[in-house]
């Protein structure tokens, strides 16, 4: 069961809360109506005035947001996942070796760090020079 915006929800009747919820998974308003209950002389006429229910509409939308969130695999189940095709002997060797190179960019094994010096000039001519440029004229 999706746990979404409480006050939203307690705001509807079932009616309406069947309807956003077999709305939020289907997105056909006529079938999501007549799922919660209204007639079909109703959902043909009037399910799209459901929608226009500001209540209604939000509870769509907070309940989309979580079914969305709750598709989308977290860095963990990424390294997980990675994880296990690189262990497992019964992969190509490239398969295996791929799932390593992610796993190491994903981690930061391959960060480089460059320790670099800035020498300032006092004139930006001198610099312009050395880059191959003509003088500056004052």
């Amino acid at each position: 069961m999706l746990k979404v915006g409480v006050i939203v929800k307690e705001k509807l009747n079932i009616r309406q809360r069947k309807f956003a919820e077999y709305y939020a998974q289907s997105g056909n308003t006529v079938q999501s109506a007549i799922k919660a209950g209204y007639s079909e002389n109703y959902a043909n006429a009037n399910a799209c005035k459901l929608l226009e229910n500001v209540r209604v509409s939000e509870y769509i939308k907070e309940i989309t947001e979580k079914l969305k969130d709750e598709r989308i695999l977290t860095a963990k189940d990424r390294q997980v996942m990675l994880s296990d095709i690189a262990k497992d002997k019964s992969n190509e060797p490239g398969d295996r070796i791929r799932a390593v190179d992610t796993l190491n960019r994903m981690t930061g094994e391959y960060t480089v760090k460059v320790d670099t010096t800035v020498k300032t000039s006092e004139k930006l001519s001198d610099v312009f020079r050395q880059l191959g440029g003509e003088g500056l004229e004052k």
